[in-house]
């Protein structure tokens, strides 16, 4: 140990937003709600994706500088027939969408004309509330 460097016991850290991964299946999940809503949708037997990049805003140039591609990655795509027709973004509790997720959100149905929802978990019941984005 170098003495003139302090220990500092390991901490274990947390996501900005308090949330708690969890590992089902093999599968780590971001939150607690989310590996509830697999659960869900893995019992009622219905063809979904997990986190599927979908990009929202092409990469371009102006003025001689070179702006990135933006892409939105909801937490479940649902797919009937092999045909995109809807995707889920899961939300914990009480946890409200920041101004960029919205904005996210909206041009990412703008692109795709595809429903979006918001899933929120209520931790006491263990029920998904689902409203559209």
């Amino acid at each position: 140990m170098n003495p003139y460097r302090p220990h500092i016991p390991f901490r274990r850290t947390r996501s900005k937003y308090h949330a708690q991964p969890v590992i089902i299946d093999n599968h780590k999940f971001d939150s607690k709600a989310e590996g509830a809503y697999y659960i869900l949708l893995k019992g009622q037997g219905v063809d979904f994706k997990m986190q599927e990049k979908f990009e929202i805003l092409t990469a371009f140039k102006f003025d001689g500088k070179r702006y990135a591609a933006r892409s939105y990655t909801p937490d479940f795509c649902i797919y009937e027939n092999g045909n995109l027709i809807k995707a889920i973004d899961v939300k914990g509790g009480k946890a409200t969408l920041t101004t960029d997720a919205r904005l996210r959100m909206v041009m990412w149905v703008n692109r795709y004309q595809i429903p979006l929802y918001v899933a929120r978990y209520d931790y006491r019941t263990g029920l998904f509330e689902e409203t559209r984005a």
